[in-house]
């Protein structure tokens, strides 16, 4: 049986090498499949991707810099529509608050190594009062002595599941003392639902947009 208590010690490190070394590894080749030419994208595509290509920044409606990825994505349309609609819920309407939402995700993009996602996280995250200094502590994981029961806990929840699939009963009684039975269930959905990411942005290769970074972004 795995000892979920003692996985975090394989987790990856802040090592400078071993980052530029997975950067190549993910984004060293060309995406592994090409975005979808207009020419042979369907009508229910094409609307699709009118509809998500497009971001408001300051109140001004302009094109997403990641349209390639998204060119990419569309070619399955129907299924990363589905996909979208449940980060939807935990970017406006769920129950968890940003800052818990922004530990966990990043707990999980960080051990995933995915760049696309980290990098784009520690920004929301940074936005929404988390420090440069709490982004180091996420690297280090739960074991980092600075965080209080609550952090912690909530952390190693998502090392548990990485390592695991599974939380432990100590890791699930701390919890219980700081969050609802919703915001539970809400947090391990979105365990799940950032994982998927990492699994579809690794591996198809998407590009970072240009004025992002990827595992080296505090």
């Amino acid at each position: 049986m795995a000892k979920t208590q003692d996985a975090q010690v394989s987790a990856p490190n802040n090592d400078p090498d071993a980052i530029a070394q997975r950067h190549q590894y993910i984004l060293g080749a060309s995406p592994r499949l090409p975005p979808l030419p207009e020419d042979q994208r369907s009508p229910s595509q094409q609307a699709v991707l009118d509809e998500i290509s497009m971001v408001v920044v300051d109140g001004v409606r302009k094109p997403r810099e990641d349209l390639d990825s998204l060119e990419i994505l569309i070619r399955h349309s129907k299924l990363y529509c589905a996909h979208l609609e449940v980060s939807k819920i935990y970017l406006s309407e769920g129950e968890l608050c940003v800052r818990d939402r922004e530990l966990a995700i990043l707990r999980i993009g960080w051990l995933s190594q995915a760049p696309f996602e980290w990098g784009s996280h520690v920004v929301i995250a940074k936005r929404n009062g988390v420090s440069a200094q709490e982004i180091e502590w996420i690297i280090e994981g739960s074991q980092a002595s600075a965080w209080g029961e609550r952090d912690a806990a909530l952390l190693r929840a998502m090392e548990e599941l990485h390592f695991d699939s599974m939380v432990s009963d100590p890791t699930w009684a701390t919890l219980e003392r700081s969050f609802s039975d919703k915001e539970l269930i809400e947090l391990l959905i979105l365990a799940g639902q950032y994982k998927t990411v990492a699994y579809l942005q690794n591996s198809l290769r998407l590009r970072i947009p240009s004025h992002k970074q990827g595992l080296d972004a505090r």
